[in-house]
């Protein structure tokens, strides 16, 4: 059996909310709910977040500060400390798929004892899960993260050969996924309604009080790499 170790890259559901411009009652979509990961997962889990911040997690997990200045670079950090430390399969999910769940997770693994890749796309192009060989790892190097284009770059970097995708899933960046996720057929459907709901009243009695950030906003907030020059 290989060395499987599941990399959640992530901030505080608070913080992720702050950077979008949403009301702290958002953070509920962002708390990765399905990810109890209950029972035997044949997996570590370690959990990488901002520097400063410490959340409660089950004991089992191990905790882990990001380095780097950029999106890219943290993450490249994170990949690159748990190949050292020996792990060979590794699977990387983030918190902004509210249907993202544990089941989501062991089919990754034991998709990845009969392919290279195994890669979950988002409904906007990019990944909401990404599982691969840590031997593989430098195919990911260099990608322009966070742009709706991760599923198409990743694909192309690895050829096309022995990859396989989950279902398309909604990943929430901005308001208006959240209203989509509103009208799915999810089973958050209904709370993404109930915020909906919610913050129409709030903006009726008392005026828009938060700050929306447009997603090209959203994306420089979050701290990616600057465009590549010439």
């Amino acid at each position: 059996m290989e060395q499987r170790a599941l990399l959640i890259f992530a901030d505080s559901a608070h913080t992720d909310c702050k950077r979008r411009g949403w009301p702290s009652t958002f953070r509920i979509l962002l708390e990765t709910q399905g990810l109890r990961l209950r029972g035997a997962t044949g997996c570590d889990v370690h959990l990488y977040t901002s520097r400063g911040f410490r959340p409660m997690i089950p004991p089992s997990w191990q905790f882990h500060s990001q380095e780097g200045a950029s999106f890219g670079q943290r993450l490249e950090n994170a990949i690159e400390s748990l190949a050292q430390s020996g792990y060979e399969e590794i699977v990387v999910v983030g918190r902004d798929c509210p249907d993202l769940n544990q089941e989501d997770i062991f089919q990754a693994f034991e998709l990845l004892e009969q392919h290279r890749l195994v890669l979950g796309p988002d409904h906007r192009g990019g990944c909401y899960l990404i599982g691969f060989h840590s031997c593989d790892r430098s195919q990911l190097r260099g990608i322009r993260w966070q742009r709706n284009t991760d599923f198409h770059q990743i694909v192309e970097r690895f050829g096309d050969r022995d990859i396989c995708n989950l279902y398309v899933k909604i990943d929430l960046d901005s308001l208006s996924d959240v209203w989509l996720l509103a009208r799915s057929p999810s089973h958050w459907s209904g709370v993404a309604k109930l915020l909906k709901t919610l913050l129409s009243a709030c903006e009726f009695f008392f005026g828009r009080t938060t700050k929306l950030h447009p997603i090209e906003e959203q994306r420089e907030y979050w701290q990616l790499p600057p465009p590549l020059t010439s």
